[in-house]
């Protein structure tokens, strides 16, 4: 008898996809013109006036601006009225007003151009009430999609718009006499990472997306699913499911988005009752794939439709979609009937997942364009390839979505549910931010997976059923995963809470790995923008009530596992390195904590390939300005490990399987090629071990010709007394006599406290060549860490590497985003 995959166990009994329905072949016409119906949709986001009350609406006298969409928190900060949230601990003032009571308001006019006027909403925080013209429309709860409200025979040639807006479900909790915390979000599908256990306790409340005002006598089809029927012949499937019965011609056309070609014309008629799936298939001709970044172009195309109804009412819709096919495989040697199957295809090419956890940008909701450029081309320039929106945070947003489309970076979407929150959330309000969200993106090629939440014990709840039978019910395209971890993969922190020894992260092992991580601080200049300059200079204390302590994950202030705060638990990683006496040196040892405690582990990950299939550290982003997972600050701007991971993840690398932060008789040396791009190559990996002063202990140079993906090469052997002296391993990649691929280690460090700092002094020329940054070391002895930066302007700039060992001699250029005001330190420069 065949076994039955945990996904085909799993599968909701009877659930059936749209796409299981009949379909009709479309082919080509000639080219038409397509017809563009009357404006059905007008945006009512715009100036609102916001102000406090109580239960009855308001004069609005003392009433600010709010610039919807936005939070309460914004508006407030914008209009001068509170300090800015994320300086200080000023989030107080923010998290104050959260629980009053905001009424807003907007006037507007309207035309009398909609057959069926309807007012919705795409997501209000979180208990809110509605009024048109004196006329109550209903009340809503939850803040990730919805209401609308049929407005016919209320709307007017004027209006008055009001939205009262009451407290969220509040449990207010203390950790301290100046930190509180809020399990509130556990009675409620909210955003969650804002309520306080995460370094943030700044519930959102608001407008925070689009209003706007529809004719839903236009919109008799649900939003139109769009996949990929075969990724071999380039055939796209369109269902489109009838909200009432319908009949009329649909008019298809399809051309690319980002590249050269034809546009292609398709048209039929159709008829379907209410709740139908009316579903075609269109063929493109020479069709060209959307792949993942790192292992092809991401090719994206353009699709109109037009439905022409009977009765004279016009539907346009817009979308840009990739052909691309994502299947799951089993893992190399696990049942398959208690295993998810891990192993990622895409158009049937296997794939080692290189990943992060993507937490929500801002605190407060402020969602615009620049900053999601900012850290999406981050996470790509990492070598990254799938976002693990977790569930610690949103359905991440269109822009979002679009921006990972074109870069090539695939997403995990999670549900807002954390650890047993299911148990306690409403069961309508889940449901409802699941059929929403999902309908809403399930379009985008970069959406690989759906989940059900984070760290979930309560898996078998019935909100978790439902999101699995909508996955498929919606979608059906994508696998769902009832939560992280869960059959097969791991999460563990125990070096950083439980205070283990940092080989514990080192040795981290598993199919896939969904999080894993150590806490950082910030760089000096970042810490300057959330603290007052006189802490800049204080010596970093465990004890200290202060700004800088209070931003931590937990303010500093809870106590767990018996009486360890967040500064023990990052004192004790950072005090490893050298003693602690300045905040220079606190955030350099904790920088360096982070780093060799997830490098080692992806590394180890990649070179376990096929038996490990992927892996996602703790975290690229950050929803507030602290120290914390993150590798890339609040600010925008990049931490030592950033690039120690970029590194790490790069598609051509050398490695050594490094076991433990003291350093070892044997390494086994490995290259990694993702895409074979040097099978059949000259290649050669050279490693050197470094002792105290920088003395050459042992070289090693190994040469061979690559024919796979992971390619074992070798042992670096070291006798007992040169294990002893090693403080520095470096190993470079060449191709063709070409450097390739450089990098270092640390080793036996903890038994040399400080050694990084007594090292010789190297010199290094530093000048800008257009966007290259050239490094010359004109010394003997190597430059170690070497870090380029641009303190004037360190939240836009880039380099495509950094914190780089320079071999006496060595000249390196590196490509840069500024040509100016560019600084270079490093341990010994």
């Amino acid at each position: 008898m065949k076994n039955i995959s945990l996904e085909e166990k799993e599968r909701v009994k009877g659930a059936k996809a749209p796409f299981e329905y009949a379909a009709s072949e479309i082919t080509g016409t000639a080219p038409f013109h397509m017809p563009r119906g009357a404006r059905n949709t007008v945006s009512l986001c715009g100036v609102y006036e916001m102000q406090e009350g109580k239960s009855e609406i308001p004069s609005f006298e003392n009433a600010i601006k709010a610039n919807i969409p936005s939070t309460v928190q914004t508006a407030l900060f914008e209009a001068g009225i509170i300090p800015d949230p994320m300086v200080g601990r000023n989030d107080k003032f923010a998290r104050e007003a959260a629980y009053k009571t905001w009424w807003f308001k907007h006037e507007f006019t309207y035309d009398g151009g909609f057959a069926q006027p309807y007012l919705c909403f795409s997501g209000v925080c979180y208990h809110a009430h509605f009024y048109l013209n004196g006329v109550y429309l209903g009340e809503h709860k939850g803040m990730f999609g919805g209401p609308e409200f049929d407005v016919g025979g209320i709307i007017k040639p004027n209006n008055i718009l009001i939205v009262k807006i009451e407290n969220a479900p509040a449990d207010i909790k203390h950790y301290s006499d100046y930190a509180d915390f809020d399990e509130g979000w556990k009675y409620g599908a909210v955003v969650n990472c804002v309520y306080g256990w995460h370094y943030a306790c700044i519930p959102t409340r608001g407008i925070w997306s689009d209003v706007k005002l529809i004719d839903k006598n236009c919109f008799k089809f649900e939003r139109p699913f769009i996949y990929t029927k075969s990724a071999k012949s380039g055939e796209i499937g369109i269902s489109l499911k009838s909200e009432t019965r319908v009949d009329g011609e649909i008019k298809i056309t399809v051309e690319p988005h980002n590249f050269e070609g034809k546009r292609q014309y398709f048209a039929a008629r159709f008829s379907g009752e209410k709740g139908e799936y009316l579903n075609y298939a269109v063929k493109i001709d020479d069709a060209r794939l959307w792949w993942p970044s790192g292992y092809g172009e991401q090719f994206l195309y353009d699709i109109k439709i037009c439905a022409l109804f009977g009765d004279g009412a016009v539907y346009n819709y817009e979308d840009t979609v990739g052909i691309r096919e994502i299947k799951m495989l089993p893992v190399e040697g696990l049942n398959i009937e208690e295993n998810y199957n891990w192993q990622f295809t895409v158009n049937g090419e296997k794939i080692f997942i290189k990943g992060t956890n993507w937490c929500t940008l801002d605190a407060l909701l402020r969602f615009d364009a620049k900053r999601y450029d900012r850290f999406l081309t981050l996470a790509k320039e990492q070598n990254l390839q799938l976002l693990r929106a977790w569930g610690g945070g949103m359905p991440e947003s269109d822009y979002f979505y679009k921006k990972c489309d074109e870069l090539g970076l695939l997403v995990q979407q999670e549900w807002p549910t954390c650890w047993d929150s299911p148990k306690t959330q409403p069961y309508d309000e889940l449901v409802e931010t699941v059929y929403y969200n999902t309908v809403r993106i399930r379009n985008h090629p970069s959406l690989v997976r759906w989940a059900g939440g984070n760290e979930l014990s309560a898996v078998d709840e019935p909100s978790i059923e439902k999101m699995a039978e909508l996955s498929v019910t919606l979608d059906g395209t994508r696998p769902f995963h009832k939560t992280s971890p869960y059959a097969g993969s791991l999460h563990n922190y125990d070096t950083y809470w439980m205070m283990q020894d940092m080989d514990n992260a080192i040795n981290l092992r598993a199919p896939f790995i969904g999080e894993f991580g150590m806490a950082s601080c910030p760089n000096r200049q970042s810490v300057a923008r959330y603290v007052s300059q006189s802490e800049l200079d204080l010596p970093v204390s465990r004890d200290a009530i202060n700004d800088f302590n209070y931003h931590m994950p937990r303010f500093n202030a809870f106590l767990w596992p018996e009486q360890y705060n967040d500064m023990d638990h990052l004192l004790m990683r950072s005090k490893e390195f050298f003693d602690i006496k300045t905040l220079d040196d606190f955030i350099l040892g904790t920088q360096l904590a982070q780093g060799v405690a997830i490098c080692h582990t992806l590394e180890a990950a990649r070179a376990d390939y096929p038996k490990a299939t992927g892996i996602c550290y703790y975290k690229l982003t950050d929803v507030y300005p602290a120290c914390s997972w993150s590798t890339v600050d609040y600010y925008g701007v990049p931490k030592i490990p950033y690039y120690m991971i970029k590194r790490a993840y790069k598609p051509a690398h050398a490695m050594l399987i490094v076991k433990s932060i003291n350093a070892a008789e044997s390494y086994p040396v490995f290259m990694l090629d993702d895409v074979c791009e040097y099978s059949g190559k000259n290649c050669a990996v050279s490693v050197t071990a470094f002792g105290a002063n920088l003395e050459k202990i042992k070289s090693e140079k190994y040469e061979f010709i690559p024919d796979n993906k992971v390619n074992r090469i070798g042992d670096f052997i070291l006798d007992a007394e040169a294990k002893k002296g090693v403080r520095l391993l470096e190993i470079r990649l060449y191709a063709e006599d070409v450097l390739i691929d450089a990098t270092f280690c640390f080793q036996n460090y903890k038994d040399d406290l400080g050694c990084y700092k007594r090292l010789p002094v190297a010199q290094i020329d530093f000048s800008v060549e257009g966007d290259t940054a050239v490094l010359k070391n004109t010394g003997n002895v190597p430059a170690v860490g070497v870090f380029i930066e641009c303190l004037s302007n360190d939240g836009e700039f880039t380099a495509a590497d950094n914190f780089i060992m320079l071999d006496g001699g060595e000249t390196r250029r590196i490509k840069v985003n500024r040509d100016s005001g560019l600084t270079v330190r490093g341990f010994n420069i």
